[in-house]
């Protein structure tokens, strides 16, 4: 018998203080990059070059209002409300469908309210659903058939979560919740043979929903080959190419760049890491880079010191979830990968993205408080008081 299980053993300090930095540091390029690459179209069409600046600074006060508030609050309670976020998570899911409540952007229902009050829940269920498997995956149980249903329940969440996303349609999100739930799977403790079924038996289902849809198709070929497709498909990419050849090693300054204006699609969005490349050369994306990969970092390290499976696996999931994204991001800026939707976090403008990352921030922070204090002989101890 644990002692554990009757009383709290961990011991209570500060939050990890290169890991806040790395997110404070992330963040203040985010709104430096995002007033840089969207001033001009601001001033175009809003006749206001602040325009997105001004969102992006409410965006960025109220995520770390979030990040605060969650780092305070003992991670092991948002354990008793996984039912509740999935159930509100499915409902928002199937609201961005219903007209006068969801909000089409580019034949895409992905979005609910309108103007500055809009949200995607997407972004904010990937963060749940780390929680929920987090939760789920943490708990052993001594029969087969209790670690089989361990294992078909949350798949099956996954898998339901997975559709709906992709229903908006929304590829690129629907790709990270399964990519997250294959990997905390992993992270848990199955067996490999369990991944390596799931693997084969998806292959068919990768093939129906990329090769055989027109316009993702069109994204491979001009992956394989933008420049056959420069002036169609594959415009995108060939224009970030060419904002990292004008960038070199030290860019031409930080508002100096012009692949921004009218060029590159999505600049302020999708695309920004192309911009930091231009005006802040190859010492820049190295530098970000460089913070991504000190987030990940300190984020296995409070995995690794975490009193408890469930913070272990919420702490692995949530940096899963952060580094995925980014690099997925980087890869696709670069050209090292297809074309996809995915923000790059803390940078890329945009409410829902931003706050979900600084909510995933907020939990690993509140994880790093707490360390293991108990060992071997105060578990004989109160095995023989008990």
């Amino acid at each position: 018998m644990d002692v554990k299980d009757y009383i709290d053993t961990r011991r209570i300090s500060e939050p990890d203080f290169l890991l806040f930095l790395v997110v404070f540091t992330l963040a203040g390029i985010g709104l430096a990059m995002s007033y840089s690459a969207s001033a001009a179209y601001a001033q175009r069409v809003f006749h206001d070059s602040f325009y997105f600046l001004k969102r992006q600074l409410v965006w960025c006060v109220l995520g770390f209002v979030a990040l605060y508030a969650l780092q305070v609050v003992d991670y092991r309670l948002l354990a008793k409300y996984t039912k509740l976020m999935l159930f509100f998570s499915i409902i928002a899911l199937l609201l961005v469908f219903v007209p006068g409540i969801g909000k089409s952007v580019k034949g895409s229902s992905r979005w609910l309210g309108s103007g500055a009050f809009a949200m995607q829940p997407a972004e904010f269920v990937k963060v749940f659903l780390v929680i929920y498997l987090a939760k789920v995956f943490s708990i052993e149980h001594e029969t087969v058939a209790g670690n089989v249903m361990r294992l078909l329940v949350p798949m099956l969440i996954s898998a339901i979560v997975f559709v709906l996303i992709l229903l908006q349609p929304d590829f690129s999100n629907a790709m990270i919740v399964l990519l997250i739930a294959v990997l905390m799977l992993f992270f848990s403790g199955f067996p490999f043979i369990y991944l390596l079924t799931l693997g084969v038996l998806s292959i068919p289902m990768f093939y129906l929903l990329i090769y055989q849809v027109t316009y993702r198709r069109a994204r491979i070929l001009a992956f394989l080959d933008p420049w056959a497709h420069r002036y169609g498909i594959g415009y995108h990419i060939v224009q970030s190419f060419i904002a990292f050849k004008i960038g070199g090693l030290f860019g031409v300054g930080l508002g100096n760049g012009t692949q921004k204006i009218q060029r590159l699609p999505e600049p302020h969005t999708d695309f920004i890491f192309a911009v930091i490349a231009e005006e802040a050369g190859l010492v820049g994306t190295i530098f970000v880079i460089a913070l991504f990969c000190a987030f990940g970092i300190r984020g296995i390290r409070i995995a690794l010191h975490a009193p408890d499976d469930f913070g272990r696996l919420l702490a692995v999931g949530l940096t899963v979830l952060v580094c995925t994204q980014a690099f997925i991001n980087i890869a696709v800026v670069s050209g090292k990968l297809p074309t996809t939707g995915i923000p790059l976090p803390f940078i890329s403008y945009g409410g829902s993205s931003f706050i979900s990352t600084m909510i995933a921030s907020g939990i690993l922070l509140n994880i790093s408080r707490f360390r293991e204090t108990v060992n071997e002989e105060i578990k004989i101890a109160g095995e023989s008081m008990l």
